[in-house]
């Protein structure tokens, strides 16, 4: 095989990678909204089954540079469509000031006419249920999601170069990183996530520092504190140990008292 072919094989592994990691992110973001915005579940259903059939695809076909551009194509499609998705969603929020300015012009005209009471409070009932309704929505969509959870172990030399193993008895650093989705609906806001690793005893790795929220308090292995600004941002933790023993070992994420991500490694 040439070289100039094996850079082509490396590059659209490269390209097949990140179309899947976008995917992905895609799909827990209709499956989420699908959960809480059932009036467009009708939309989102038909898209949710492209993404997972290009999912299916990406994963089970070879990538060639022809069909690499039609798959690009496809999701792009599918991102144009999620954002139209948010931008409908930022219109309920509009109209929920709307419907306040009409509530308060409502309030006015019962106190000034007796005689259309009872037809200006159904009217108002109406909208106040419209309202509760309209703030729900947007109360669950306004929401955090988190995504591609990782966690590698590394050896270091003396260099400072880090080699990642599974050996137990090599490992001095574990490095814990995710993503935070991009959400324009949810505020500029600062974040402290509290990363936890405990092995098949029961033991905490890492620092085991202590921090109490309220009458609960976590163990945790280390803390990152993240400025969220509504764009897409990696989060990333490194965390010395010693003396791991093989088994399973247990990461768990908190926001604060809130579990968020978890999952479960075997070292051997």
């Amino acid at each position: 095989m040439s070289s100039k072919s094996k850079k082509e094989i490396i590059s659209l592994r490269e390209e097949k990678e990140n179309m899947l990691k976008d995917l992905e992110k895609s799909q827990l973001f209709l499956t989420q909204v699908m959960t809480s915005n059932r009036s467009l579940s009708s939309k989102l259903v038909s898209e949710q089954g492209k993404v997972k059939q290009l999912i299916l695809d990406l994963n089970s076909k070879n990538i060639t540079e022809k069909n690499i551009v039609d798959y690009k194509q496809t999701a792009d499609d599918v991102d144009n469509r999620i954002k139209l998705l948010l931008n409908e969603i930022s219109s309920y929020k509009n109209k929920i000031d709307s419907t306040n300015v009409v509530l308060a012009k409502t309030n006015v005209n019962l106190t000034k006419t007796s005689a259309s009471l009872t037809k200006e409070k159904t009217k108002n009932d109406t909208l106040t249920v419209s309202n509760k309704k309209l703030v729900k929505k947007i109360t669950e969509a306004s929401k955090l999601y988190f995504y591609d959870f990782k966690t590698n172990f590394y050896k270091s030399k003396g260099s400072g170069k880090l080699t990642e193993t599974d050996k137990a008895s090599k490992i001095d650093l574990i490095k814990v990183s995710f993503i935070i989705a991009e959400n324009n609906l949810i505020k500029s806001t600062s974040k402290d996530f509290y990363i936890q690793i405990i092995d098949s005893k029961n033991n905490v790795l890492g620092g085991k520092n202590v921090e109490k929220f309220g009458k609960e308090t976590l163990n945790y292995s280390a803390s990152r504190k993240v400025n969220y600004k509504n764009k897409t941002i990696k989060v990333e933790c490194e965390i010395p140990v010693t003396d791991l023993q093989d088994g399973i070992l247990f990461i768990n994420v908190f926001d604060k008292s809130k579990l968020i991500l978890n999952s479960a490694v075997t070292l051997s």
